[in-house]
């Protein structure tokens, strides 16, 4: 008997503790206190309908900063065959970042809010998927043998990106399995108005004005198809062709008639010590 007001008390304990938490007030956090929440908006899901083909996309977008300097032998995508000129994107020395080598220091490639997409048809078939970030900015290098996809570029003294992608030097304007790149328009003369996508050992990962661009992406279609571009508020549409497809906006000028078969961009350090294999310092 003597230990039943200890039980008693014992048992009231929760009893308190719910009648304390039930009137307990809750109140809004200021920005301050919401940017010190671990795990603030870390996964939102969005959908919307493409405008060009009513495919249904779902999007999940990652709250995330990254900063990454990294580097791969060789990047390989859609290989559908031993056949040349069937590879969708084929390059070696593929890196993101780079090393300032007057300071010795890291240069990055930044990533703000990476998403995943993927598109439906009305049947509900899978028709494609990429991958894109709310922004990036930062150095790309690759020396690509060929390539799908469209990368802006300012050429030959014009104010705005006007580039396109060509299958050869006097071949035909395309966006897959290229090999040149030129001025937008119907011919390509090597030294002129195109040159081998070798010539462009870096790219300068961002929009026309220096500024973060959300256009970046890789994507892999089952047919020819398009993707939003401006965020998801945006209203324009990127074209792609069917397999896997890369959008490279940058700030890149390249004046080919002045600097003929020459003209490109600069490779840059990706080591700090040079190993004799691959791209180190050009």
């Amino acid at each position: 008997m003597t230990h039943y007001p200890s039980i008693k008390s014992l048992l009231l304990l929760p009893v308190i503790a719910l009648s304390t938490q039930a009137t307990a007030q809750l109140k809004p956090m200021d920005d301050s206190a919401l940017e010190s929440t671990v795990g603030q908006a870390y996964i939102n899901m969005d959908s919307y309908v493409n405008a060009n083909n009513s495919d249904q996309v779902s999007r999940i977008t990652f709250g995330q900063e990254i900063q990454i300097q990294a580097n791969a032998d060789s990047l390989i995508l859609g290989d559908l065959s031993s056949t040349a000129g069937t590879i969708d994107i084929a390059a070696t020395n593929f890196s993101l970042g780079y090393i300032d080598t007057t300071s010795n220091t890291i240069v990055p490639f930044e990533f703000k809010d990476p998403y995943f997409e993927w598109s439906t048809d009305a049947a509900n078939n899978l028709t494609g998927f990429r991958i894109g970030f709310g922004e990036a900015q930062g150095i790309l290098q690759m020396d690509l043998t060929s390539f799908s996809g469209n990368i802006d570029m300012m050429l030959n003294g014009s104010a705005t990106a006007n580039s396109a992608l060509f299958t050869g030097s006097g071949g035909t304007q395309t966006s897959n399995h290229a090999t040149y790149i030129g001025v937008d328009g119907s011919t390509c003369i090597d030294g002129t108005d195109c040159v081998a996508l070798s010539n462009i050992q870096s790219l300068s990962v961002a929009d026309e004005d220096g500024t973060s661009t959300s256009d970046f992406f890789l994507s892999f279609q089952t047919g020819a198809s398009s993707w939003l571009t401006g965020g998801l508020s945006g209203s324009t549409y990127q074209n792609t062709t069917k397999g896997f497809f890369m959008n490279i906006p940058t700030n890149n000028a390249v004046d080919i008639s002045t600097n003929g078969t020459g003209a490109g961009t600069n490779g840059l350090a990706v080591e700090f010590i040079d190993r004799g294999v691959g791209r180190w310092n050009n």
